[in-house]
């Protein structure tokens, strides 16, 4: 009896082993083409299919623009290198220019979105994308930086950036999701937001709107000490999953909120920016604080964008990986 039963249970093992994924004898990097779906990991990990890796570490020629004095022209000035025309940058993003009419004049301008010189001590770059927002003593007026997806259909990723934020009290760096609506309590909109005159330790992460018809939602927001400071190059990650938003700072969990969590399909932005107002604070004449970014790192569905694959075989990781933007096989299956 004890033998035939020894010999059931060998069998069903056997089964079970042949039905489950095959897991990569060891973590090795694949070409991409191959990754038919991406798994995260972290508290909600989710199954995505779409990866795109953005890198500013090696750009040729690279130039920290002059400021541009007057708003009009600021508002209308070009791409301030080549690589922002490129296929590389320009089939998924725009360098945006438009005016936020605040308690100060603010210009968002494509001369305040450049490729800087890494001139840091032993630099880990030689180059990195720099978002910057400068408050123009000639005029008395601020200019501001951003980027934006072309696509608004992305529905569920994990968006993460090499990121530092530098400069005085009056400036918002952010990385965030939006997707408009009729009125402020329509808006769906998940914010990672590096305030300037915060302590260097202190981010805010937040389910918008934090506010609506006059009335706070204050479990839409969460103010979070992370470990380290915003200022040294850090990994920022945001998640997204279905009734989470979860945060993380080189690889460490540190907020999540499940309040209004983004339901459709959004579009993504990065942006440093002021407007003098009570959440940026005034920024002093003549200074200025920007974000510099040594990479872009998106999985991600999107709704308009259908997978190439029936199933998902080859399962890809970045989080199992030692080189930014560069997928490991996690495991194959049939």
């Amino acid at each position: 009896m004890v033998a035939a039963q020894a010999r059931l249970w060998a069998a069903a093992a056997t089964i079970l082993s042949l039905l489950a994924p095959n897991p990569a004898a060891a973590v090795q990097p694949i070409n991409p083409a191959l990754c038919h779906c991406y798994l995260t990991n972290g508290t909600t990990p989710q199954f995505l299919v779409g990866h795109r890796f953005f890198d500013f570490r090696n750009i040729a020629n690279p130039r920290v623009p002059a400021t541009i004095n007057d708003p009009k022209a600021a508002l209308a000035a070009p791409v301030t290198h080549p690589y922002f025309n490129s296929t590389a940058f320009a089939d998924t993003w725009s360098v945006q220019a438009w005016v936020d009419n605040g308690t100060i004049y603010n210009t968002y301008s494509k001369n305040d979105v450049f490729i800087s010189p890494n001139t840091d001590n032993n630099p880990a770059s030689r180059t990195y994308l720099s978002l910057r927002t400068y408050r123009h003593p000639v005029g008395n007026f601020q200019s501001s930086a951003e980027i934006q997806s072309l696509s608004p259909n992305y529905k569920y990723l994990s968006m993460r950036m090499y990121a530092r934020t530098r400069g005085p009290a009056g400036a918002v760096a952010a990385m965030f999701t939006y997707r408009g609506g009729n009125t402020d309590a329509d808006v769906q909109e998940a914010d990672l937001e590096i305030l300037t005159r915060d302590a260097a330790n202190q981010v805010h992460y937040t389910n918008q709107p934090s506010s609506a018809n006059g009335m706070a939602r204050p479990n839409a927001t969460r103010q979070v000490t992370i470990p380290g400071v915003w200022s040294n190059w850090r990994v920022h990650r945001y998640d997204w999953s279905p009734g989470s938003s979860d945060w993380y700072v080189d690889g460490r969990h540190v907020g999540s909120i499940q309040y209004q969590t983004p339901r459709d399909p959004v579009t993504l932005l990065f942006n440093t920016w002021s407007d003098g107002a009570s959440w940026s604070g005034l920024m002093a004449s003549g200074r200025s604080a920007q974000m510099d970014i040594q990479w872009i790192d998106i999985i991600y569905n999107n709704t308009a964008q259908s997978s190439a694959y029936r199933h998902c075989s080859n399962v890809c990781s970045l989080d199992l990986s030692r080189n930014a933007g560069t997928p490991v096989l996690d495991w194959s299956g049939p």
